[in-house]
């Protein structure tokens, strides 16, 4: 009896319309499968896009200087690929995207990831079948160049507020936070910086970057710490070597005067948490409540740097819920904490003496950490019981830093160790209020 022949299947090789890219290698093929994980969270649902498309978008946003094949030795199923990436590459804003994606995988991901979920809403609001697509492949592709220009329009702004924000959730450290968890909370990522409120926030924020804050660095005297210089003393556990050369009668006669040559020695001073009231009472409204969430911010990137945790509460005439950010900040906490401070509204009373003290009793029940710094952000519209805060302020051993926006309170001035008056809504005064030791 003579078998059938076998069939052999051969398994099509998965091709794109970039060269220089082996679609079959394992890396590539996990980077355009990664792009469209994001793609579905990022539309909601299910998406039928091929993975090559994915790979070459991705590519499109990631490669230094990305280069199309012919589209004459492309086959008809891939045309529609080539003037959608050609259009891509050809927009009027890929360069102002491209300076914050290359050779950046996380941002070419969600890039990529965002461009392709809105090239498949486009798609299906006008009902273009795979048919369609290849049809219009074949031809010169304007309409597809519109629409590609349509959306990378938009992919601008998102891309511009995503990278602020990620500097944001950072700090100094680009990539301390896991891809995994950028995968995770990737479509919270691109909603805020979709948010009208967040979108105003950073730009006031912009060009203050965690680096660009200024902070000395607190120190000590202390005999086991760092070398620093040189001073006349007596203590011989801080002797410099070459001193023990000397004649014992010179060396003793050295000790007793108190003459001898001693390294200067000085150890950081550890610093305690920062927590941030800031008042969302009908006052505040507007402008600066914006300003003034803008500083909280900025004192945010200041406690990153410093490794401080970071306590937050909004306040009218009750406290609101407080907010918390480690010293090594996780993203869920950070996404939490500006879609908290970007959600709440000006509006209601004001009771400042009962915020500060709700402060000074989350330090004292010991819920917040060692706290040093209470950082007040008001109008002062408002009486302060003085006497009561003070005792409050000693009880948990924390200083009042007072940030007063277009107002003034003699009260609060007189129980705060700092206090500033802002009568400009300015990065500058920003700058000041973050720096200040």
């Amino acid at each position: 009896m003579v078998k059938p022949p076998v069939k052999i299947i051969v398994k099509e090789k998965l091709k794109g319309v970039i060269e220089g890219i082996d679609y079959e290698d394992p890396v590539v093929k996990y980077r355009g499968s990664k792009v469209l994980r994001i793609t579905r969270l990022v539309a909601e649902k299910e998406v039928n896009i091929p993975l090559s498309m994915a790979i070459d978008v991705f590519y499109s946003f990631y490669l230094p200087m990305p280069i199309l094949k012919s589209i004459n030795e492309l086959p008809q199923d891939k045309r529609y690929n080539y003037h959608v990436i050609n259009s891509l590459l050809r927009s009027s804003f890929i360069h102002e995207i491209r300076s914050k994606t290359i050779v950046d995988g996380l941002m070419s991901s969600i890039a990529a990831s965002i461009f392709l979920a809105e090239l498949k809403k486009l798609e299906s609001s006008k009902k273009i079948s795979s048919q369609d697509k290849n049809e219009k492949g074949g031809e010169e592709g304007e309409e597809v160049r519109k629409d590609v220009e349509k959306i990378v329009s938009n992919l601008a702004r998102d891309i511009d507020n995503i990278k602020k924000l990620r500097t944001l959730i950072e700090g100094e450290q680009p990539g301390s936070v896991s891809m995994v968890a950028y995968e995770e909370y990737g479509p919270e990522l691109i909603r805020l910086a979709r948010n009208l409120e967040v979108k105003k926030i950073l730009d006031i924020l912009l060009g203050i970057k965690p680096w660009t804050i200024n902070i000395s660095e607190k120190k000590q005297r202390f005999k086991h710490g760092e070398i620093v210089g040189y001073e006349i003393g007596k203590d011989i556990e801080r002797i410099v070597p070459s001193i023990l050369a000397l004649p014992d009668e010179l060396f003793y006669l050295k000790l007793l005067e108190g003459k001898l040559l001693l390294y200067q020695k000085l150890l950081s001073q550890g610093r305690g948490s920062l927590y941030v009231l800031l008042d969302k009472s009908g006052s505040m409204d507007g402008m600066k409540m914006i300003w003034a969430k803008a500083v909280a911010l900025s004192l945010y990137m200041r406690a990153v740097k410093e490794r401080r945790e970071f306590y937050f509460r909004f306040f009218d005439s009750v406290p609101y819920p407080l907010a918390k950010v480690d010293k090594r900040p996780r993203v869920n906490q950070v996404l939490k904490l500006i879609d908290y401070i970007a959600r709440i509204r000006g509006s209601g009373g004001t009771d400042i003496t009962r915020a500060v003290i709700t402060a000074c009793n989350d330090i004292r029940s010991g819920s917040v950490g060692s706290t040093n710094d209470i950082v007040l952000i008001t109008d002062g519209v408002d009486r302060i019981a003085e006497q009561l805060v003070q005792h409050n302020l000693r009880k948990a051993n924390a200083r009042l830093i007072t940030v007063m926006v277009l107002g003034n309170n003699k009260n609060l001035k007189n129980i705060s160790t700092k206090y500033f008056t802002v009568t400009k809504l300015t990065q500058k005064n920003i700058l000041e209020v973050v720096e200040a030791d």
